[in-house]
């Protein structure tokens, strides 16, 4: 599967861990759409808001009806 993900919003698994709230407020301020955590340069998560989190599991509960 492949994905786009801007620069701006690949985070690395040291720093998110050192700055979680950070990259909170950046989420909640409309800064990133979402954070893709990285190990190793690899994508290993994504951090989304839960009010995008809510929207995408409506969205499946759609397409399974």
């Amino acid at each position: 599967m492949e994905f786009r993900v801007r620069l701006d919003e690949l985070l690395p698994a040291t720093e998110a861990a050192r700055e979680l709230p950070r990259a909170l407020d950046r989420l909640e301020g409309g800064q990133a759409e979402q954070l893709v955590i990285t190990r190793r340069n690899e994508p290993r998560a994504v951090l989304i808001t839960v009010d995008r989190y809510q929207e995408l599991l409506a969205g499946e509960e759609r397409s399974a009806a």
